[in-house]
């Protein structure tokens, strides 16, 4: 261990855990983030620090991943045999058995005479259950007992009642019985009090549900007709713009988007619609105050999509798979930058005018060129109304033309 005068020099990666240093994995996964397990077992946050220390240093080696899946695995176990327990508890449906009860309560015994001229029938019965036989000497003591007086009426029939030891044990039963009575009232209120809390956060759960899906896709009835699209060498031709597609979806999808502008949200407060989910994110935090942005767990970035995050962890968190260029030694976890890298190779131009046959490398180059011949000028000057294809041109006119406007 590196004690705190000398300079702590990092050859591989450190386990955040124990501070072993080797290869090892990265605390925010894809398929178990193992910040979110030390957070859920142990209340712990392991936050990465910012610069070149942020991959080396926010990792854990295979011995603390065994250590915490296990404890993990222990409080899940522990949850779901309380949760089990309880069910059972309030549904009233574990019992005990009354042989292996420490404490059995006495039975009430039934008043039985007996005539003290047959002694046959002071023994106890054969067929009778143990429990309710009775010994002999517990009469003979009692007869015994009695004063010189009644000995002379020993002869007469003397009726008996089972001795009094059960009229004792009666006071306490009664005692046991109210206190059993009070315990399943107080029982019963919780239950209804619980019953009361799950139905509130029941209707919580449904207004929230109901305001997620105002808020979520909206239906739109679309269906591709004959004459938006045809087929061409078992691919889908959009009519109104040459485009190729190979599956229907993507057609409809095209379709939907760019040529009939069909909106897919919707603002469930102030019923606005948008094409694009980000624009509905951006519009409930600038307008509503409601921030839905997604943060990473390994440097708190926020995002608007799931698919910017997981773009943003396999790039930046070296997370994901590695691209390489064929013709140079360039390396790169996006595949976007490797296909933008790759136009500095390229040299033929293969996408061509269909009014003026000019050649571009790149197909956004030859989109805007070609709103040139359509006439289709959206970048309009505030000062003169004059209309321009490209921002770029627009900021060049204003430049020259209105210097004194801050634009």
């Amino acid at each position: 261990m590196v004690s705190e005068g000398e300079i702590w020099k990092l050859e591989k990666d450190l386990c955040r855990c124990c501070h072993a240093e080797g290869n090892f994995e990265n605390l925010a996964n894809e398929q178990e983030i193992y910040s979110d397990m030390l957070r859920y077992c142990f209340d712990i946050d392991v936050t990465p620090v910012p610069g070149a220390l942020c991959a080396v240093t926010y990792t854990i080696c295979p011995e603390c991943i065994l250590k915490l899946r296990d404890a993990s695995a222990f409080k899940k176990q522990v949850q779901l045999c309380e949760e089990k327990f309880l069910k059972f508890y309030y549904k009233k449906a574990i019992t005990v058995n009354e042989q292996d009860e420490p404490d059995q309560e006495v039975e009430d015994e039934p008043e039985v005479y007996f005539d003290m001229d047959f002694p046959e029938e002071l023994s106890p019965d054969e067929d009778m259950p143990t429990k309710r036989k009775y010994k002999i000497h517990d009469y003979e003591d009692d007869i015994y007992n009695k004063d010189q007086s009644e000995d002379e009426e020993e002869e007469e029939k003397v009726i008996k009642k089972i001795p009094a030891t059960t009229k004792k044990k009666k006071e306490p039963q009664k005692q046991k019985t109210r206190a059993k009575e009070k315990q399943k009232e107080k029982e019963t209120q919780k239950e209804k009090e619980t019953q009361k809390e799950k139905e509130k956060e029941k209707e919580k759960q449904k207004e929230t549900d109901e305001t997620q899906k105002e808020g979520a896709l909206l239906k739109v009835k679309f269906r591709l007709r004959p004459c938006d699209y045809a087929i061409e060498d078992e691919k889908l031709r959009c009519k109104k713009c040459d485009k190729l597609f190979v599956t229907k979806s993507s057609l409809s999808y095209h379709m939907k988007s760019v040529h009939y502008k069909l909106p897919k949200y919707k603002c469930y407060i102030c019923k606005m619609e948008f094409m694009t989910l980000t624009q509905f994110v951006t519009h409930k935090l600038n307008v509503h105050n409601i921030d839905d942005r997604i943060h990473c767990s390994a440097c708190q970035a926020l995002f608007k999509t799931k698919r910017l995050l997981r773009r943003h962890i396999n790039g930046f968190h070296m997370m994901g798979r590695k691209y390489k260029c064929p013709s140079c030694d360039f390396e790169t976890y996006n595949h976007k930058s490797l296909k933008t890298h790759e136009y500095k190779h390229k040299t033929v131009k293969d996408y061509q005018c269909r009014f003026c046959k000019k050649a571009f490398l790149r197909k956004n180059n030859l989109v805007l060129h070609e709103k040139i011949h359509t006439g289709d000028k959206k970048k309009v000057c505030k000062v003169c109304s004059q209309a321009f294809v490209q921002k770029a041109s627009l900021n060049y006119h204003m430049k020259k033309y209105h210097p004194e406007v801050v634009f």
